[in-house]
């Protein structure tokens, strides 16, 4: 595999392959993928970066990740993109690969980025009137109470005795 020239960073190692692009050039460095026989759409996933423990930090909160495979040479890259938390947004990709549409929906519904000339950007899995994206690590989790918690101080049905 020939590295697009619009790619930023590189890494990984033997099959395990990524690159890392500016958002703005995903369009054209997946389009440039695709020529080269990378021609199989994985998947795309996005991972929040917020509290992340790690030793370095990403450069961004949000962190677009875009799998590809060439079936003929068996090879898989991942194409990795950061996303400020500011402007949650890039450019969709379902003009190269066609189902990226449904992949940027779902990111768009659990998340909250948002893709510039998506033909139909809307929720897809939760209801059109949700509050918020419950896969960010802002979202507030929790407010049912739990049974077996330090909240219960006794029992509210006695155990089976043996």
């Amino acid at each position: 595999m020939k590295t697009p020239r619009k790619a930023v960073a590189k890494g990984g190692e033997r099959d395990e392959r990524w690159i890392q692009v500016a958002p703005a050039d995903l369009p054209t460095v997946l389009a440039d993928l695709k020529q080269q026989g990378f021609a199989s759409w994985c998947f795309l996933t996005c991972v929040d970066h917020l509290n992340t423990p790690l030793l370095l930090q990403p450069p961004e909160r949000f962190e677009l990740v875009y799998q590809l495979r060439n079936i003929t040479s068996r090879e898989l890259i991942r194409v990795r993109a950061y996303i400020a938390e500011s402007e949650p947004s890039a450019p969709s990709v379902h003009s190269v690969y066609a189902p990226a549409a449904w992949d940027e929906r779902e990111v768009f519904d659990l998340f909250g980025i948002t893709f510039s000339s998506h033909p139909d950007l809307r929720r897809i899995l939760l209801p059109p009137d949700w509050v918020g994206h419950p896969l960010r690590r802002d979202y507030p989790v929790g407010g049912e109470p739990v049974e077996f918690s330090d909240d219960h101080q006794s029992w509210q049905t006695a155990p089976a005795e043996a």
